[in-house]
């Protein structure tokens, strides 16, 4: 009920505000007319720059297109304006008279020009940094190499799966991973390999998981992956399949090589119901993978 009305308010807000522009445009739009009226001078063209602002205002709210729709009718009014006051006085238009209504056009035409190409610049520019900062988002999240979420994002995206889960009486996993060997492939083969090695492992760990499973890379060669809603046995099959991946060897350089996966498992709520504590009962688990021969994983 609150986002209803709180939705609502905001929506009345924004009418309010789009009215308070369109006045303001047609004040500006009729107020030559109006000072033509009670307060007429000899060169009654002087009055229509005083348009030019319901013009500039569109231009800068809508864009160029309304910007040239409000330029066109200005003019029209003014043209018309002017004609009605000759007839209704009997007059001729004098030469002068002419050059003002010609010059005070093309000034308006010039100038709504010169502001929408300075617009579409702006817009340009607007949409380059956009993309630029999205880039740079991307970039403090993701690891540079496997293209995986990293350490940044992983304890923001951990406590919101908390909080979800406190929610909705959920348990969730964390697999804390481990490479075997892989210090022994880097160091032999070097680091651009270790490298390749990385960027592959990530791809299998990818395509091991489930769906919704979220697999990020904390730092060298270990990776976090946190699986939502989950049992021990659909655990157990996730880390079997992982370790099944993993098995086959890798291709670095034409030459075959292979790793393998120590994982320690830990559960929210059982193993702990913060951040830290999470993560460290799955590193224990996985030290103890390790203990019992690698290549196996073990639940904290």
């Amino acid at each position: 009920m609150f986002n209803i009305l709180d939705g609502e308010g905001m929506m009345v807000t924004q009418n309010n505000k789009n009215s308070m522009f369109w006045i303001l445009v047609v004040f500006f739009l009729f107020l030559p007319i109006i000072l033509e009226k009670f307060a007429p001078i000899h060169f009654y063209s002087s009055y229509w720059f005083l348009s030019f602002p319901s013009i500039l205002i569109v231009l800068f709210r809508f864009g160029p297109i309304f910007g040239i729709t409000i330029l066109g009718i200005s003019s029209l009014i003014h043209i018309i304006w002017e004609a009605y006051e000759f007839i209704r006085m009997g007059e001729l238009i004098s030469k002068e008279e002419l050059e003002m209504i010609v010059i005070v056009n093309f000034v308006k035409v010039s100038v709504t020009i010169l502001t929408t190409v300075y617009l579409v610049k702006i817009n340009q520019h607007r949409k380059e940094l956009q993309k630029l900062n999205e880039k740079l988002g991307k970039l403090t999240y993701r690891d540079h190499l496997t293209g995986l979420p990293n350490r940044l994002m992983l304890e923001d995206y951990i406590n919101q799966v908390i909080k979800h889960s406190e929610k909705y009486n959920e348990r969730f996993s964390i697999m804390f991973l481990d490479l075997d060997r892989f210090k022994e492939v880097n160091d032999t083969l070097g680091h651009a390999n270790g490298d390749s090695l990385l960027i592959q492992v990530a791809e299998r760990l990818q395509r091991s998981v489930r769906k919704n499973d979220v697999v990020f890379r904390l730092a060298g060669d270990e990776f976090i992956i946190v699986l939502k809603d989950i049992d021990k046995e659909e655990c157990r099959n996730v880390a079997e399949r992982i370790i099944n991946e993993m098995s086959d060897s890798f291709t670095l350089e034409g030459m075959e090589s292979s790793v393998s996966p120590s994982i320690g498992i830990s559960f929210y709520p059982e193993n702990g119901v913060i951040y830290q504590e999470i993560i460290k009962s799955a590193d224990k688990a996985m030290y103890l993978a390790k203990l019992k021969g690698k290549n196996n994983f073990q639940f904290a």
